[in-house]
């Protein structure tokens, strides 16, 4: 049997940055908070098997739900929605 989709796409993230950022991205800009919060667990999930990221950065699991769900994140989709009417919008992008 193959692997399940979570699992290539977990592979998918961990092998290419770019594509993780690319994930992200679409993510944010479906305008849906648990999407992208979703995306992130998964990114996140992809770097913690090789380079134990969510202990370098020292959150866990629970903290990135805190951390997504707080009020402030619905206040950067509405700035995101903002910017859409002005042409403009926000984008993930990887840090080199």
């Amino acid at each position: 049997m193959g692997k399940s989709y979570h699992a290539e796409l977990i592979e998918a993230l961990r092998r290419d940055p770019q594509e993780a950022a690319e994930y992200l991205d679409a993510a944010f800009e479906d305008d849906d908070p648990e999407a992208f919060k979703m995306a992130l667990k998964h990114v996140a999930e992809a770097q913690a098997v090789t380079s134990q990221v969510i202990e370098k950065v020292k959150f866990s699991q629970d903290e990135t739900n805190k951390r997504v769900s707080r009020k402030s994140n619905s206040d950067l989709y509405q700035i995101n929605s903002f910017l859409h009417t002005l042409g403009f919008r926000l984008a993930i992008q990887r840090c080199l």
